[in-house]
């Protein structure tokens, strides 16, 4: 047989609001832990501790310039609607490639592209980019091909890419055979 034992109510009073209060402790502290850990790695929007706040932001321009190489075999013009440009790291740039098919068959190209210093590669992101995709170009057509890039603001705070001036991007259509 099970023995029941009776509980007061005082005491069923009394719990609830330990365990209310310490609900309530918890929540309060548990927001204050989020705080220190978001601040310690700067996490959430909040910066930092324990970095320098005041150093100087140099927004120093790059210049990026662009240049196109074609498989000999290619029978297309392939460039870039600009030789260079300047920006600030941070700033979004869209640049257009014109890709133009001299001949009437159709052939399969793909690009792909070298960032020299190799340094500033890990500072470069693409957004959108038609690289190292097997394109099918038509006969006699004229194709526009959109890159949107950037370049990370944190190329200027790196030791080994701070001094960087200039950037050279370079695409290499090649011939992937015929279609």
């Amino acid at each position: 047989m099970i023995k029941m034992s009776s509980i007061s109510s005082g005491l069923i009073y009394g719990i609830s609001i330990i365990t209310f209060v310490s609900m309530g402790v918890f929540c309060f502290l548990m927001a204050k832990l989020y705080k220190i850990t978001c601040a310690r790695f700067g996490l959430a929007g909040i910066p930092k501790k324990g970095i320098n706040l005041n150093k100087k932001l140099h927004h120093k321009p790059v210049q990026i310039e662009f240049i196109t190489q074609i498989d000999k075999t290619l029978p297309c013009v392939f460039e870039c609607s600009i030789n260079r440009i300047i920006l600030i790291p941070g700033e979004v740039i869209k640049v257009n490639y014109k890709l133009r098919n001299k001949i009437n068959n159709y052939f399969v190209g793909e690009a792909i592209y070298n960032i020299t210093p190799f340094v500033a590669s890990k500072y470069f992101n693409k957004l959108q980019c038609f690289c190292y995709n097997k394109m099918i170009i038509p006969p006699c057509s004229n194709i526009v091909l959109p890159l949107v890039f950037y370049i990370n603001p944190n190329i200027t705070f790196d030791e080994g890419t701070k001094n960087i001036e200039k950037i050279t991007l370079t695409y290499i259509l090649n011939n992937m055979g015929k279609w």
